[in-house]
């Protein structure tokens, strides 16, 4: 019976106590009793508690190039709004524990050194993958930093996550660089010509 409990409900309940209750939090028998199992099924699946934090860091530091990898071959507007949708979808996700949150890996690294950082070579990563999308340093470091605030916002102000698909849009318009306005524009102009010509 214990075997029957995945992994990857181990790691939900790991993921939603570290998000709202901090990495002292994340211990096997508080999981155990979250999941109403013997603390037997968390070693059909980890060596320890240490293996499951390993884990989870783990997980988080793949989850950005994984979004990034759906977005691959693809340049300026049309990445830029993919990923901003992929990143839409995948942020109530975090709250729920299927995907790594980037709110509970932030709280988890200002309390430890050695996750701090491994968190800070991954946002350096973060960042260099922006750059290739947006194709400049500053505007990739400030829509980092922007989708920092609203992780920490999200946090205080939970009801401010239901904002972010607009400012999502919001950051589209912001962060792209005019001349792929006006050419975005520019072919939204030719096509509607195109169709009116039919």
């Amino acid at each position: 019976m214990a075997k029957d409990l995945g992994r990857n409900e181990w790691l939900r309940a790991a993921r939603v106590a570290l998000l709202k209750s901090g990495v002292s939090e994340v211990r096997v028998e508080r999981l155990a009793r979250d999941l109403r199992v013997s603390k037997g099924s968390f070693y059909w699946h980890f060596k320890d508690r240490q293996d499951l934090l390993e884990n989870l860091l783990r997980d988080w530091e793949k989850d950005f190039p994984q979004i990034m990898s759906q977005v691959k071959g693809k340049r300026g507007r049309e990445a830029f709004q993919l990923l901003l949708r992929l990143v839409v979808e995948q942020a109530p996700l975090g709250q729920k524990g299927i995907v790594p949150s980037d709110a509970a890996m932030f709280t988890w690294a200002s309390v430890s050194p050695k996750v701090r950082r491994r968190i800070n070579r991954a946002e350096k990563k973060r960042i260099e993958l922006l750059k290739r999308i947006i194709g400049d340093s500053e505007r990739s470091e400030i829509l980092y930093l922007v989708w920092l605030g609203f992780v920490a916002r999200g946090q205080r102000v939970p009801t401010s996550r239901r904002r972010f698909p607009q400012i999502a849009r919001s950051m589209l318009k912001l962060f792209l660089p005019a001349r792929s306005r006006r050419q975005h524009r520019a072919r939204k102009a030719r096509s509607k010509r195109t169709q009116n010509r039919r």
